[in-house]
């Protein structure tokens, strides 16, 4: 499977089945929008940017106590267990982890392969956040139906695009995900008619992680 964590507050992700395929210059780490061509490092331009280039991150890992830290608010929040092999997300690219730069010289950019180009440059990322295991999956290679809902803090359009509710295989509410919080879910579930199991996270007895329990869905109703 492959996982998208989030805080409480985007339920919306499962009630709409929409999430945000996110552009270059929205991300959190400043090596996304630059890149090496020889000795000259290139970055791209806020303001010159089409943001052609967007994609939803994912991860391979849906018990890594980080990524509950960092994406899914502190453990308050859940994480989207989708089904690998769904057509939608058969195309997702693993991220390779590096300690060097890659240098792009020589690399020939015309408008058939700058595409291409950009995707090898953003499927590359420091070593550091190799604890993600994460694939990315982009936007021009799923089916698009995307609209837009407003700016991000830092201006870039925030675009979000239906994924098929066949896709989702389970939901994971997080250590300190709260009643009301699975009640959302399982509201959320049942509007669209989908019998999905959801679990709940606890603190394994022997080691630093998490387990799960099923959550009876009769409780919420």
């Amino acid at each position: 499977m492959l996982y998208k964590y989030l805080p409480p507050e985007r339920v919306d992700v499962i009630r709409n089945m929409a999430m945000r395929f996110t552009q270059l210059l929205s991300l959190n780490d400043p090596f996304e929008h630059s890149f090496m061509i020889g000795e000259h490092e290139y970055a791209l331009d806020e303001d010159a940017s089409t943001d052609e280039i967007k994609f939803v991150s994912l991860s391979r890992n849906h018990t890594n106590l980080l990524m509950w830290s960092h994406y899914a608010a502190s453990h308050k929040g859940f994480c989207i267990g989708f089904k690998r092999s769904d057509p939608y997300f058969a195309p997702a690219l693993s991220v390779r982890y590096r300690r060097l730069r890659s240098s792009f010289n020589g690399a020939v950019i015309n408008a058939e392969t700058s595409n291409e180009l950009t995707k090898r440059i953003v499927l590359e990322k420091a070593i550091d956040w190799a604890y993600e295991e994460e694939e990315r999956l982009f936007l021009d290679d799923v089916v698009v139906r995307s609209f837009e809902v407003g700016n991000d803090p830092w201006g870039r359009r925030i675009v979000l695009n239906p994924y098929p509710a066949r896709s989702i295989a389970a939901i994971y509410v997080g250590l300190r995900g709260g009643a009301e919080l699975v009640g959302e879910i399982v509201s959320a579930l049942r509007f669209h008619g989908l019998d999905i199991d959801v679990f709940k996270a606890r603190r394994s007895r022997d080691e630093f992680g998490l387990s799960f329990n099923r959550i009876d869905q009769s409780d919420y109703l």
